[in-house]
């Protein structure tokens, strides 16, 4: 955290230098500014390089380093959406099936982020009014265009319509992938074999139970 502090410490006292630049408009601080992205990260993780520089802002309009505030070192279930993908492919009303079972665990050792396809159209206000719609209790993020994309292409998303999910571990380094409208069992059974400790469970439910 101190060399971040530092360096943008620094990039404060550089600005008169580049004051003409400011009054046309332009913000050194932006997170698509190349100095910004260099920026010394606060943490790392095993898989921090694999993730931008990034700022992201949920539906309550929170904003968040994506890395360092919302993966490192937690048990996380990601997804990917829009407000316009739902109507052609949805997941949340799955997804909050996921929800029910999780249960206590949701917000304090788990966590979930569903990350806009679309930014450019995905507002803090459409995504909440897209969560309370479904009872959804978890993060729905979204943020500048370039920003999101770059975060969406570290999970392989390539469209505005993507149904896998990623359960990742973040504190041991592991990572698997689920389809994210399958059984919820199956979703909810990658979070406790990624657990740890009394939560860890190879199996939830015997396959033919299902």
């Amino acid at each position: 955290m101190k060399s971040r502090r530092a360096f943008l410490a620094a990039t404060a006292i550089s600005l008169p230098a580049v004051a003409a630049t400011a009054v046309a408009g332009s913000n050194i601080l932006a997170t698509n500014n190349p100095a910004f992205k260099a920026c010394p990260r606060s943490i790392g993780g095993p898989n921090a390089e694999r993730f931008p520089q990034a700022i992201v802002q949920d539906q309550h309009k929170k904003k968040f380093w994506f890395y360092e505030e919302l993966i490192h070192n937690k048990l996380v279930l990601v997804n990917f959406t829009s407000v316009t993908g739902e109507k052609h492919y949805p997941i949340v009303s799955n997804l909050v099936k996921v929800q029910g079972m999780l249960e206590e665990r949701l917000g304090k050792d788990v966590h979930m982020y569903t990350i806009s396809t679309r930014p450019y159209q995905d507002t803090p206000d459409k995504l909440k009014e897209l969560a309370d719609r479904h009872g959804a209790k978890w993060q729905f993020l979204t943020g500048e265009e370039n920003d999101i994309r770059e975060i969406l292409h570290a999970f392989g998303v390539h469209g505005s319509v993507y149904g896998i999910s990623w359960i990742g571990n973040e504190k041991t380094g592991r990572w698997l992938s689920k389809v994210s409208r399958q059984h919820p069992l199956f979703l909810a059974e990658a979070v406790a074999r990624l657990s740890t400790g009394e939560h860890y469970r190879p199996f939830l439910v015997d396959m033919h139970s299902v």
